[in-house]
């Protein structure tokens, strides 16, 4: 994945996978494997995440020849084995990885992803993931202890570019595929990988399949890094010394940027411990369930009526980022009004004061099965949450083979911790009968806290990217006369704000609370170019949300609760006995549709039977029609 990689070449992981597909010794044609997919029928794919990078492919199994299912699978093998890792084409995938990159410029989520990483809080080259030794490296798994190094994975740049992949290594005099071909032999070896395989033969038969095809992948790496003293020692990750990714220094701030399109949101992320090894359980999930919930009594709610929000959703990402073997980030994001923009400090404090009364109802306790009073949230919540997921488990439908492979892949990742019986479910279902209160407990009141928080408003009403880029060229060209109206005044690289007028507002609201002009020149998050401002949070609001997450019932102006019992969540799966009469006809009790003429035309109409008997010798079905309207039918 991407978090390995020296921070001298970041982007290193995604452009190996763009390498594998460019030929191997076996077949050295360029785009061989491509061609030999696609005359089949078949698709191939692969993508980078943070700590894992993952090749799929799918080809038909009706209408192919069987040789052909199992050369597919024999050529993929060959990434593994003996990929060519050069040529001209090298240069070819690189301008690949540069345009994948150019295509996310100008998304504003994946913008605010890198300059998360970015502004992390680690500055400065580091060594190299353990290449010299670990000092410094402070012990992991202490309660809201935080990574002060001087460089965490977390920060580094997982797209790569033309920039970290050609421009800076040149200069720094860094062969780039010499690195390549060392990375691949360190990385890419039997037991640090995992394989599945679905097709439609006997178990047996795809297992013979399998050994025959990657016996000769090595199972040990081809050359030994980080000092290790026994390379055949495979942890779970190598990433555990590093520790929370946001330095104390990045925290309890506010990053106002400025979005590509136009848009305004509120992310509220707080850094907490690996949330792996909470598979059965998943507090993380039950606390995202009660602060994300959207009927009467919900944050979502509160924030509708002032008129401040459209929407929100709460929990830890699933892309690594937010969910890696080195912590987990716990975000609630909210889809701001222009009010909302120029209130978010009392956004957030909402939030909190929901916090503040989860706090209250977990001390308060409930009474648990054996009339024991017990410290936590009713326990209600977390049975209706297992109910729905063992129905949307046990009745889903049918996924796509691809996504399937992929899932299984990930999920027997080593540092998932997910044990072999459950890596088909692990991440679907829950698993005991009660919630793990100890860490419900500690995720609401050490880690869901003002300090280890990090706000990123992202607003138009500070301006647009095109307009800044735009108006900085103009006063570059020296044009000070006519300009779009859309474009801010820049006056020595300040942005004014701009009035969007995509809602309704009154004028006194026409003066956002956050003046462009007297903040200062913007930052600029370097690979991107998204600019924004970096603030700390005045003490005085961390103080009144410090108050409002205290373990109490909501202020009066907040009518926040726990989300209502839902009483929709089906018990009983049995099917219901026929009924007595059903032997009467086959129609009884099944769909049909009539057609019915309607004039001079005719129609289908849907509806049931209900009742059949005999009119004599002529037989009839009553029929039930969508509107309950019925009538009887001559058959």
């Amino acid at each position: 994945g991407s978090y390995p990689p020296p921070p001298y070449l970041q982007g290193l992981s995604h452009f190996l996978e763009h390498m594998l597909f460019l030929g191997t010794e076996k077949y050295p044609a360029d785009n061989e494997y491509d061609a030999f997919l696609s005359r089949e029928g078949g698709t191939n794919n692969a993508y980078t995440e943070m700590e894992h990078t993952l090749y799929h492919f799918a080809i038909p199994q009706e209408g192919t020849g069987e040789k052909n299912i199992w050369k597919a699978l024999e050529m993929f093998s060959t990434f593994f084995k003996c990929p060519l890792l050069g040529g001209e084409q090298a240069h070819r995938e690189l301008n690949a990885v540069e345009s994948e990159f150019e295509m996310n410029k100008m998304d504003d989520d994946t913008r605010l992803q890198q300059l998360m990483c970015f502004s992390c809080g680690m500055d400065g080259e580091a060594k190299i993931m353990g290449r010299n030794d670990n000092s410094g490296y402070g012990k992991f798994g202490d309660s809201m202890q935080q990574s002060e190094n001087s460089f965490h994975p977390f920060a580094k740049f997982s797209w790569g570019n033309m920039q970290t992949l050609k421009v800076e290594p040149e200069a720094n005099g860094i062969d780039v595929m010499k690195e390549l071909k060392e990375y691949y032999h360190a990385h890419y070896f039997a037991r640090n990988m995992r394989l599945v395989v679905m097709a439609g033969y006997e178990l047996d038969e795809i297992q013979r399949r399998v050994v025959e095809c990657f016996r000769d992948v090595p199972a040990d790496p081809r050359i030994v890094i980080d000092n290790q003293s026994d390379p055949t020692l495979i942890p779970p990750t190598h990433l555990k010394p590093y520790q929370l990714p946001f330095h104390s220094t990045s925290l309890a701030s506010i990053y106002r940027i400025l979005p590509v399109r136009h848009c305004h949101s509120l992310t509220l992320t707080w850094q907490i411990p690996s949330i792996c090894q909470h598979w059965r359980t998943k507090p993380h999930d039950f606390i995202a369930h009660l602060m994300g919930h959207e009927a009467s009594g919900s944050i979502l709610s509160t924030l509708k009526k002032r008129g401040w929000a459209m929407g929100c959703s709460a929990g830890t990402g699933e892309d690594g980022l937010g969910d890696a073997s080195t912590h987990a980030l716990f975000t609630f994001h909210v889809s701001l009004s222009m009010r909302g923009v120029r209130c978010w400090e009392e956004v957030v404090k909402v939030v909190f004061c929901y916090i503040g009364m989860l706090r209250y109802h977990f001390q308060e306790g409930y009474v648990d099965g054996k009339g024991k009073k017990t410290e936590g949230l009713p326990q209600w919540i977390y049975d209706e949450l297992k109910s729905i997921a063992n129905v949307s488990y046990r009745y889903a439908d049918e996924g796509d083979v691809e996504e399937i492979v992929e899932e299984i892949a990930e999920n027997m990742a080593l540092w998932y911790g997910l044990p072999e019986e459950r890596v088909l479910d692990g991440d679907e279902l829950l698993f005991d009968d009660v919630v793990d209160n100890e860490t419900v407990k500690d995720l609401l009141f050490n880690y869901l806290t003002p300090q280890n928080l990090r706000v990123d408003l992202m607003s138009s009403l500070f301006g647009r990217e095109s307009n800044f880029d735009e108006a900085i060229k103009d006063q570059r060209k020296g044009n000070v006369g006519e300009k779009d109206e859309d474009c801010e005044d820049v006056d020595e690289g300040v942005i004014k704000p701009v009035h969007d007028h995509f809602e309704d507002d009154s004028e006194d609201e026409k003066e956002t609370a956050f003046d462009t002009g007297k903040a200062g020149p913007p930052s600029i998050e370097p690979r991107f170019g998204t600019h924004y401002w970096k603030e700390k949070i005045s003490t005085i609001i961390m103080q009144q949300w410090t108050d409002a997450s205290k373990a109490q019932l909501p202020p009066a102006g907040f009518p926040l609760d726990l989300p209502p019992k839902n009483p929709f969540v089906p018990s009983q799966f049995d099917l219901k006995p026929l009924p007595t009469d059903d032997a009467a006809h086959p129609l009884v009790h099944c769909s049909v549709k009539v057609c019915v003429c309607v004039g001079k035309k005719k129609a289908w109409f849907p509806a049931v039977v209900t009742q059949y008997k005999m009119d004599g010798v002529h037989p009839k079905v009553l029929i039930s029609y969508e509107d309950e309207d019925e009538k009887w039918h001559a058959l």
